[in-house]
């Protein structure tokens, strides 16, 4: 009985939906410029729809249920009048389509559990193509004569407009056929005996197809025939200056009509927004005089809320699980309130404010920007104190500042300021000394970030005062050893970071003998075993 459960459980984890989750690929959508395009949604079984919050480049709209029907509020002055739900439905239909309408799409729709009240949000990614109903493509027909009584012709296939994605067909296919820059150049060649041929060049995109065709008869009768090669490299470098000049042209003319003003604002440079995790920030909004506001839509890395006027009061609609219960608009303002804030909501906000001019009913997007940082309310710092001694009775202190948290933007202060004060992976080591007569200092470090500051202080007084001496410790002179003739005995030093004052009664336990060979004849050179003689050494003695 107890298998069966387990099994049970584990197919309920797996197929219980995640509080917000995401479609790996994103649905490919295809439309004619003029016509409609529909983003197809779908609902789970057993869930309840609360609402759908449409995004492209800009917001698009919110879908949500009303009753037995659907009621859709556009975001955007971009797709105005041009959004409809299909029956039985919640897809979104796009019409008439314009060409930027092209681009990617993003869908949260957030359910609810009839059975345990819980919300959640799926996310769906879409990516519009929008092609032109294609016309007849145009010939034209170059050609030049050579010596043999051949004429080398070329035909060239092009669409006047609306030559995004096509592709050329030719029939019959001539010697060559190449694409290039939109265009399909057919290169065929003919004699005065050959027959006429009817080329037929069809051009082709992903939702439609049209043709065209040229009749060709031997087109170099009666023409100068030209044998010189300077003029073929002058006709070349001709023609290749005016394709040159008209590229330029077409740049231009694009950059130009980039720069014309759009219908709709934007706010050239974000908003800083600051605020401390579990408390609140607002991002501010402005509504210019004299206009009426129809909605806000507000969204950061997911969909966020959709704000509107309701008579006297304010309607928030939360649009992704991720804010539901922490968004509210203080009175008299539509600024965005979040809270309690998480260290997840920083990031960049966009908010696309929809007006109207009361005078010429006629509608508007602004769009502002913002960027909202989110820091902890800083503890008190943690310090830490290292030490070593030195042969001059001054001691060499490194005192450590750190946040055990981890500390975004964190900054910190020393008083007073030692000797050098360095910063390196969220530490920062303050370096001081001092000598046994010196007076106690109370250094107090301050850790500083955008929000708030918090300190701690470390009272220093010679640490290195539980030394025998400022540099070494001697473990013990051999006193009562027999020596030998060829044997040299000599005490070890110990550093004193490492070893402060052992007990007397263990110091025969801690001594440790070198023995080294009198040499014979001392020469200039000195053995590896001879320089021990003498020096101190920083081995640590146990």
């Amino acid at each position: 009985m107890t298998k069966y459960y387990l099994w049970f459980l584990l197919f309920y984890l797996f197929t219980e939906p995640r509080a917000s989750r995401e479609n790996d690929a994103p649905v490919m959508v295809t439309g004619i410029l003029g016509e409609s395009a529909i983003l197809p949604t779908e609902i789970p079984n057993g869930y309840k729809l609360e609402n759908i919050n449409w995004a492209s480049r800009t917001s698009v709209a919110l879908v949500q249920p009303e009753g037995q029907s659907v009621k859709i509020i556009t975001t955007h002055q971009n797709y105005r009048d041009r959004l409809n739900v299909p029956p039985n439905t919640y897809n979104l239909k796009i019409s008439p389509l314009k060409m930027e309408d092209a681009g990617s799409y993003r869908a949260d729709i957030n359910l609810q559990n009839p059975t345990t009240s819980t919300t959640f949000t799926i996310t769906k990614n879409y990516t519009l193509h929008v092609y032109r109903q294609l016309a007849p493509p145009k010939i034209t027909l170059t050609f030049v004569a050579s010596e043999n009584n051949t004429c080398n012709i070329s035909l060239t296939c092009f669409m006047e407009e609306g030559g995004e994605a096509v592709k050329y067909q030719w029939t019959p296919l001539g010697e060559q056929a190449v694409e290039s820059n939109g265009k399909s150049s057919l290169f065929i060649f003919q004699r005065p005996k050959d027959a006429p041929i009817n080329y037929t060049c069809t051009a082709i995109n992903p939702v439609t197809n049209n043709s065209q065709s040229k009749f060709v008869q031997y087109p170099c009768a009666g023409t100068l025939v030209i044998f010189d090669p300077f003029w073929y490299t002058l006709l070349s470098v001709l023609e290749m200056v005016i394709v040159i000049i008209l590229t330029g042209m077409g740049f231009y003319l694009r950059h130009k009509k980039k720069q014309e003003p759009r219908a709709s604002r934007e706010n050239d440079a974000p908003v800083m927004v600051t605020g401390i995790l579990g408390e609140s920030a607002i991002l501010p909004t402005e509504i210019p005089n004299g206009y009426k506001l129809e909605n806000i839509n507000w969204a950061s890395r997911t969909s966020v809320a959709l704000v509107q006027p309701e008579g006297q009061s304010v309607k928030i609609i939360t649009t992704h699980q991720n804010y539901r219960d922490r968004l509210n608009v203080p009175p008299n303002t539509y600024n965005l309130k979040i809270s309690p804030l998480k260290m997840e909501d920083a990031g960049s906000y966009r908010a696309d404010i929809n007006l109207q001019n009361p005078t010429t009913s006629t509608t508007f997007t602004v769009t502002k920007n913002y960027t909202l940082h989110v820091y902890r309310r800083l503890a008190p710092p943690k310090i830490t104190l290292t030490f070593v001694a030195s042969e001059n009775n001054t001691c060499n202190i490194t005192l450590t500042c750190f946040m055990e948290e981890k500390g975004e933007a964190v900054k910190y202060q020393w008083t007073p300021l030692g000797e050098q004060a360095v910063e390196s992976n969220g530490k920062s080591s303050l370096f001081i000394f001092q000598r046994p007569e010196d007076a106690p200092i109370n250094y107090i470090c301050t850790a500083i970030n955008p929000v708030t500051n918090n300190s701690q202080s470390k009272l220093v007084q010679y640490p290195c005062a539980d030394a025998d001496s400022p540099s070494t410790s001697k473990v013990m002179a051999l006193k009562d050893l027999p020596l030998s003739e060829n044997q040299l005995y000599d005490e070890i030093s110990m550093p004193k970071a490492i070893v402060s004052n052992p007990p007397k009664e263990e110091e025969a336990l801690n001594t440790i003998y070198y023995t080294v060979q009198k040499p014979q004849k001392i020469k200039n050179s000195c053995s590896s075993a001879t320089k021990l003689l003498g020096t101190s050494t920083n081995d640590s003695v146990i």
